[in-house]
């Protein structure tokens, strides 16, 4: 279970940390601006799931995760670029790892809403998931859901990102590309859209989760947007290795 940020809006953590309880031994987390800025919770959420630095990567079976923190230093000076560059390097490079997700909270794609995106968040790391072979990008921040189609980074305009496919549901090769998901829906109060980018395949403003599957011997990656636990598809893609 990945956590995109900002999880109690209480004084404390510990409402948060109790609803979670059932699952927090299979979550895994990333720091928003909440968690990061209000006085005591930033080091009881490091503590409660172990982390002693705010970007981190795992394996799980054949999928490589990094996870980035947008609330400290990420420019190319700093240690969690190196961090990073480093990381995907060898992921990219591993026979073993199939796919990489990458997950943080402020977004460098979005479509206009309460919250703008990042432009150095995107000039900086954009390139390297393209260079290593970054597959699905996971966002929060923004309190609505919102998934791209394969986008490759435009130097000439950055906040225009080039398409590598139009179809809207199925990949069987991103040509480069990677697709984002901003997933903010996970109970604060829900932000409105006031405009559209071309480069979105859905927008969605409603509480839910994004759900992925690997299947097909680890060659096949499909996410589902499920809003309110009703089993109502909102949004679906497959992408074929």
């Amino acid at each position: 279970v990945l956590g995109l940020g900002d999880y109690s809006y209480d004084d404390s953590a510990d409402c948060w940390f109790d609803v979670v309880n059932p699952i927090d031994d299979r979550m895994k987390i990333i720091i928003g601006n909440h968690d990061h800025r209000e006085v005591g919770k930033l080091p009881k959420y490091m503590n409660h799931f172990g982390l002693t630095e705010q970007y981190y990567s795992f394996d799980y079976r054949n999928i490589h995760f990094l996870a980035l923190s947008t609330e400290i230093p990420f420019d190319v000076n700093s240690a969690q670029y190196k961090f990073v560059n480093n990381d995907v390097s060898k992921a990219g490079s591993n026979p073993n790892i199939d796919w990489i997700i990458v997950y943080y909270h402020r977004p460098m794609y979005t479509i206009p809403s309460t919250h703008s995106a990042i432009a150095l968040l995107r000039s900086t790391y954009h390139p390297l998931f393209e260079q290593y072979g970054v597959d699905l990008v996971l966002q929060g921040h923004n309190h609505n859901y919102q998934r791209t189609y394969p986008i490759k980074f435009n130097s000439v305009n950055p906040r225009h990102p080039i398409e590598t496919s139009t179809n809207t549901t199925a990949y069987t090769d991103l040509h480069g590309g990677q697709i984002f998901a901003t997933v903010g829906t996970g109970g604060a109060s829900l932000y409105s859209f006031t405009g559209k980018e071309d480069y979105f395949v859905k927008q969605h403003k409603g509480f839910g989760i994004l759900n992925v599957d690997i299947t097909n011997n680890g060659k096949t990656l499909t996410g589902k947007f499920y809003p309110n636990n009703n089993g109502k598809i909102v949004d679906q893609f497959t992408i074929y290795k």
